[in-house]
């Protein structure tokens, strides 16, 4: 099982070597990370423990024009690549989300959709998230990018379509993969794109078939294929059927959870080119994988369509192709670590965009401790060994306040198990196990977790005092 990073070692790992300029800026952001991973789910000014000159420290960096927010997340996105080089087959999970803010920093970004005179005012940024295509263990972030709309061409979606591809939003997708070729290098072979509907733009497709990268894209349109005799999605439900699977799918919004089998279709297609492109552009060849749940309406079963570069040999390698799409999710559990109590990236009241934006990043890389922090206490609880010992997930301080808050009694001789650990972390969150699965979701594995801080704060406290009235 991972054992948990102490928290001084992952920020030095991640920003120790960010060219900021100078030195002390460096050793600055390494500090602030530091003090921010180890106070999750606090503001700055908490994280900062009442110090006041850290707490300055913090806000002059924050403030300071010299550190750039790209230089930053460069860093961080490097680390990541570099770790990447010890796993076999990574999955780059890409997706894009808004970062809202209805403070006076708002007017000065650009518009998130809606009516002009709704629309809320932030960024755009498409994030690409690393895992290890084995063990399905988070890597980390290795690209970002922010934007923001200008609010004069709201409504003007016919002017957008006669811009050039390379100056649409949708060219971020074949933007990412430059920037995490340039990371990773010969790595980028045995890195695969997994991507949902909105990168099924034929020029992506047609660029990475070209630099021969890897990818699953969820298919959107119904393309001609094959000499324009064709269409895609007639092809898909005349695909040669591989076999059938179960996969459990949880509840969300007003849909139950269910058990659903599905069925897997496979063949290879070749899209034509559109019209709107000319004929120097080559029509592309891909490997097209169906899975359809069965003994359900069309209307409510689920349904994808993967255009992918993975050669399919057999039921077994299109199984994969759709476990690792599957995968997809975590890129949406990052968005939710990110902007939700995990960091409240939201939540900052900076007064200009590049504070702002310093601090959102700052803050995406502890989103990416929290998924790894979330992962490890999963594993404990599914870890073949029971003896593993709950001092490789948790610091000594915070396994004493946990012991004393749960069992109220004198520490024991050994070390609690993992597992005891997990537990007592989501009962800290209000988690019963009333449906007997042993799993605690998301929100409640982090409110108990964020609980733990606070009695570690108070177990120091009172420990200081003692010592204090003692001497």
């Amino acid at each position: 099982m991972t054992q948990r990073v102490k928290t001084s070692d992952w920020a030095k790992n991640l920003f120790g070597k960010a060219q900021l300029g100078d030195k002390r800026l460096t050793n600055r952001l390494v500090q602030i990370t530091t003090q921010v991973g180890n106070h999750i789910g606090s503001s700055l000014v908490r994280s900062c423990e009442g110090d006041e000159a850290q707490l300055e420290g913090t806000y002059r960096f924050i403030r300071n024009t010299r550190v750039k927010p790209e230089a930053i997340a460069e860093c961080g996105y490097q680390a990541t690549a570099d770790i990447a080089q010890n796993h076999s087959t990574v999955l780059a999970l890409e997706d894009t989300t808004s970062l809202s803010y209805s403070h006076q920093v708002g007017q000065l970004l650009g518009s998130l959709g809606g009516k002009p005179s709704k629309s809320k005012k932030g960024y755009w940024v498409h994030n690409v998230i690393m895992l290890d295509a084995k063990s399905e263990q988070t890597i980390g972030l290795v690209e970002q990018s922010y934007w923001s709309r200008d609010s004069s061409t709201h409504g003007k979606a016919k002017r957008r379509k006669t811009r050039a591809y390379e100056e649409k939003e949708s060219f971020k997708w074949e933007a990412a993969s430059e920037r995490i070729e340039n990371r990773l290098g010969d790595k980028m072979q045995e890195t695969i794109s997994i991507c949902d509907r909105e990168a099924d733009i034929f020029e992506y497709l047609h660029y990475k078939q070209q630099k021969s990268q890897r990818f699953i894209v969820r298919g959107s349109h119904n393309r001609l294929i094959e000499d324009k005799q064709r269409y895609l999605f007639d092809e898909a439900d005349n695909a040669a059927v591989l076999g059938q699977y179960d996969i459990d799918i949880p509840q969300k919004g007003g849909r139950k959870a269910r058990k659903a089998t599905l069925e897997l279709r496979a063949c290879t297609v070749k899209i034509n080119r559109p019209k709107r492109l000319s004929e120097e552009w080559d029509d592309i060849e891909v490997n097209l994988v169906v899975a359809q749940e069965i003994g359900t309406s069309d209307k409510d079963g689920l349904k994808w369509l993967l255009l992918t570069s993975e050669p399919i040999k057999s039921f077994t390698s299109a199984r994969q192709v759709t476990r690792y799409y599957e995968l997809r999710w975590r890129v949406e559990d990052f968005h939710k670590a990110w902007k939700s109590s995990g960091t409240d990236v939201e939540e900052l009241r900076l007064q200009h965009p590049d504070n702002i934006k310093r601090v959102a990043v700052i803050m995406a890389f502890v989103a990416i401790r929290l998924l790894q922090l979330r992962e490890i206490f999963h594993r404990a609880r599914t870890c073949p060994s029971a003896n593993v010992s709950c001092d490789k997930l948790l610091e000594k301080n915070e396994w004493h306040a946990l012991w004393f808050t749960h069992e109220k009694k004198a520490l024991p001789k050994e070390i609690p198990s993992a597992v005891w650990a997990y537990e007592a972390i989501a009962r800290l969150g209000g988690w019963t196990d009333s449906k007997r699965t042993g799993v605690v979701g998301w929100a409640t594995l982090w409110c108990g977790w964020f609980r733990l801080q606070d009695r570690v704060d108070g177990m120091l406290i009172g420990l200081a005092s003692a010592k204090e009235i003692a001497s």
